[in-house]
């Protein structure tokens, strides 16, 4: 059986919650979410390698842009005002389901942005050291979408 990705982030997300409660009482707020970030760094990072080793020749740009239609199959992401080109992908995300689902939750602010947006930039790092991540928008942030931009080889 086969959990849906959206279902699989919100059961994360009660056990990060869980630790991040914990945390808050000993260690205080700054000292919780640098663990919790940790944690979800190493899983974003791990996501972006398996997701290499999929690539049928190796790690490349061509193969990297498919996760676009990985995302949107899901049905989680609204992504919007996509271009791609040979070295290049920029899209915005107008609708997450993750940051909808998480602050649904309850989760606190801080947490639920943590851990929605926290793996994108360790997946790039993980899928191949070719790949430059950039976001300087967030719907976390409370911009109104939040923008991606990855280049391959390219700073």
């Amino acid at each position: 059986m086969t959990i849906p990705l959206i279902e699989q982030r919100a059961i994360e997300a009660r056990i990060f919650q869980a630790t991040y409660r914990s945390l808050l009482a000993k260690q205080g707020r700054d000292e919780a979410l640098a663990v919790i970030g940790r944690a979800v760094e190493a899983l974003g990072f791990e996501a972006g390698r398996a997701f290499a080793a999929k690539a049928p020749n190796g790690p490349s740009f061509g193969h990297f842009a498919s996760i676009v239609e990985l995302w949107q199959a899901s049905g989680a992401l609204r992504i919007e005002n996509m271009h791609l080109e040979p070295d290049e992908l920029a899209f915005e995300v107008t609708r997450c389901a993750y940051l909808d689902k998480y602050r649904e939750m309850g989760l606190p602010e801080e947490l639920a942005g943590l851990i929605s947006c926290g793996r994108d930039e360790p997946f790039a790092r993980g899928y191949g050291g070719q790949l430059v991540f950039e976001r300087p928008t967030s719907l976390a942030t409370g911009a109104p979408s939040c923008r991606f931009r990855f280049s391959w080889g390219v700073k």
